[in-house]
C-alpha cells in the first residue's frame, strides 16, 4: 500500500513538473513579445527622468517649438526621426559586420 502511494505521488510530481515546464516555456514566449514594448517604455521613462533632472531642456524645446510653428516643427521632427533611424541602422550594420573592430585594429 505504501509503495503504491509513493508511486502515485511520484507520477503526480512528474506530471506537475511537466506542466510547470510547459508553462515556463509559454511565459518565455510571452516575455519575448513584450521585450520591445518594455524597452520603448524604459526609454520613455529615461527621457522623462532626464527632462525632470534638467528642466531647462524642456524650456529650450518649448521655445524652439513656439518659434518654428507647427508645420516647420513637424517637418524638422520628420527629418530628425529619419536621421535617428539612419544612425541606428548604420551602427547596427557596423557592429554586425565588424566594421568598428576593423577600424580599431587598423588605427
Amino acid at each position: 500500500m505504501l509503495a503504491d502511494q509513493q508511486i502515485a505521488l511520484a507520477l503526480r510530481k512528474e506530471r506537475i513538473l511537466a506542466r510547470v515546464g510547459h508553462q515556463r516555456e509559454q511565459l518565455a514566449q510571452y516575455g519575448e513579445r513584450l521585450k520591445k514594448p518594455c524597452a520603448v517604455a524604459d526609454k520613455i521613462i529615461d527621457a522623462g527622468c532626464y527632462a525632470r533632472a534638467h528642466p531647462w531642456t524642456m524650456g529650450v524645446v518649448a521655445a524652439v517649438a513656439a518659434l518654428m510653428g507647427r508645420r516647420h516643427l513637424l517637418r524638422v521632427a520628420g527629418y530628425a526621426w529619419g536621421a535617428w533611424r539612419a544612425w541606428r541602422f548604420i551602427g547596427r550594420w557596423a557592429r554586425e559586420t565588424g566594421f568598428i573592430n576593423h577600424l580599431k585594429t587598423n588605427s
